[in-house]
């Protein structure tokens, strides 16, 4: 939540600020089945069938699943190992699959992820 401290440059920005955030509670306020925190961690993707792994950062998560912000589209339905950095036990590996997909902004795409089980 924005705080109105009177520290914004002006009230342009401050109008342009709350905008963003308006459009980032789209993705807030969809059907889920549980709630969703914000957190923001660098993830690796490997996809099942791909060689090649993707670069991501976490949006939020909850104990079903995590949202994903990559420079790169992933299909629907992808299986695949989620490594997520850990700041003090290491990375953590789930397996997930990608439940949708869709653009982000210009360059990125945005996708919700569904938790199967802890990665060994």
């Amino acid at each position: 939540m924005l705080r109105l401290s009177g520290s914004a440059p002006n009230l342009d920005v401050e109008n342009a600020v709350r905008d963003m955030l308006d459009e980032d509670a789209i993705y807030d306020n969809e059907n889920r089945n549980a709630f969703r925190e914000h957190l923001v961690r660098p993830v690796t993707l490997e996809i099942r069938g791909q060689s090649e792994s993707i670069g991501a950062f976490s949006r939020n998560v909850s104990a079903s699943g995590i949202g994903l912000v990559t420079a790169t589209a992933v299909s629907e339905g992808a299986t695949g190992v989620l490594t997520v950095e850990s700041l003090k036990n290491g990375p953590l590996k789930l397996l997930a699959q990608c439940r949708w997909c869709r653009p982000f902004g210009k360059s990125w795409m945005i996708s919700g992820w569904q938790f199967i089980n802890i990665h060994r």
